[in-house]
């Protein structure tokens, strides 16, 4: 992504953020929180996990209230996104393709419809294998971009149209522009299988995988061997 289009990302994202949640939660069908959960059914307690694009902080409360993390960082590449975080952790302003950490900091990263939104989703994976600790585990959580062309089209269809009638219906139309910023990072975001290869090649092992709709909605668990 061009960094002219990500500050517009970034932006909008800030202006969508009091309403983003309920918007995805009518965007999924309903179905955002329990594909969270599926993946996080997995997880056990950790003593240095990272919530990376943490936003508001939804996926990373989720994640602490099912397990016990001894020291908890949230990162955003928005401060304005880190000020409302409610979570509860050490804020850290930073992007995916160059995070603030050590080799081998975390044994646990997480990261919720938010990885789609990278610069670079190749120079991110390798970001997130470099800061996780050997036997570490990372959970992808995000809209799956179907492999197959029939199935791509169809979603690029929903895509298209869903953003217009959240918009409509969560801010009355006022944000329809920021939520077609939106709409171009899923035409960009690479499909599942690319996905799979992208960490693949980055070091990590896919160890579980779920998905709903279709694929329009996945959890991706991988390990750091």
């Amino acid at each position: 992504m061009k960094d002219e289009r990500w500050r517009d990302l970034e932006e909008s994202l800030e202006r969508l953020m009091p309403y983003y949640e309920r918007m995805n939660r009518i965007m999924s069908l309903g179905n955002d929180t329990e594909i969270r959960n599926e993946g996080i059914e997995n997880l056990k307690d950790c003593s240095y996990y990272l919530d990376a694009g943490t936003g508001p902080g939804n996926m990373a409360k989720m994640v602490t209230g099912r397990i016990r993390a001894e020291k908890v960082f949230l990162m955003d590449p928005s401060l304005s996104l880190l000020k409302i975080n409610s979570s509860n952790g050490e804020r850290i302003l930073g992007k995916f393709e160059d995070m603030p950490f050590g080799d081998s900091t975390f044994d646990l990263i997480t990261c919720a419809f938010s990885f789609r939104d990278a610069i670079s989703h190749e120079k991110a994976a390798r970001e997130i294998s470099r800061v996780l600790k050997k036997g570490g585990i990372f959970l992808l959580v995000d809209i799956g971009k179907p492999d197959n062309a029939i199935l791509k089209f169809f979603f690029y269809l929903y895509i298209l149209i869903f953003p217009i009638f959240s918009s409509i219906i969560v801010t009355r139309g006022r944000l329809i522009h920021e939520y077609f910023t939106l709409f171009y990072t899923y035409i960009e975001y690479p499909s599942t299988g690319e996905i799979k290869k992208i960490f693949n090649e980055s070091g990590l092992k896919l160890k579980k995988f779920g998905s709903r709709y279709g694929g329009s909605l996945i959890y991706q668990l991988w390990v750091k061997e």
